[in-house]
């Protein structure tokens, strides 16, 4: 893990370790598996900060049955959330009746999580879980809460494994933070 880094002016400090997200990815891809027993779930992963995450936790997850699609929203610009979600790329697949995984990067504000949950639930799914890797619950302004989190954090940006601060530095295998000092 390099002790800083450096990316357009701003300096990010380590904050987690590739092994301890690896633990964590385990625990939650087994809870899933346990709950995902006997049935042929579609993994729905959010582009693009989740594909890190989604890959490791799909293939942990080890169901051969399941199917894997992509969908794209962005809230997002520079290191703070706009408060307006966009649906870049949608399902395009029909999933009713199907056990729907949504997998994302992080769970900040909550908006983009009930945007997509609103919609799925639209369309007649089976079930719906929610999983991310980060979720900040102090930063919530709608109370959503995933079925799963790796992680709980703070309110502070954050960079590496799949999450980026203008499309760059997602190759990071760790986390860094915003260096406040």
């Amino acid at each position: 893990m390099e002790a800083k880094v450096k990316v357009n002016g701003l300096s990010f400090v380590p904050y987690l370790k590739r092994d301890e997200i690896e633990r964590q990815v385990k625990r939650v891809a087994a809870e899933l598996r346990q709950d995902l027993e006997g049935k042929e779930p579609l993994f729905l992963c959010v582009l693009n900060g989740a594909f890190i995450f989604a890959a490791d936790l799909i293939r942990e997850v080890g169901i051969n049955e399941c199917k894997i699609n992509f969908v794209r929203y962005s809230s997002y610009s520079g290191t703070s959330s706009t408060g307006k979600v966009k649906e870049i790329m949608g399902l395009t697949e029909d999933i009713e009746g199907k056990d729907v995984v949504i997998i994302e990067d992080i769970v900040d504000t909550g908006l983009t999580a009930e945007m997509m949950m609103e919609d799925l639930r639209s369309r007649k799914p089976r079930s719906i879980k929610f999983v991310t890797l980060l979720h900040k619950p102090e930063s919530s302004k709608t109370g959503f809460k995933p079925d799963y989190a790796a992680f709980e954090i703070p309110p502070k940006f954050i960079i590496g494994y799949g999450l980026d601060l203008d499309g760059k530095v997602r190759n990071l295998s760790d986390i860094y933070v915003i260096d406040e000092d």
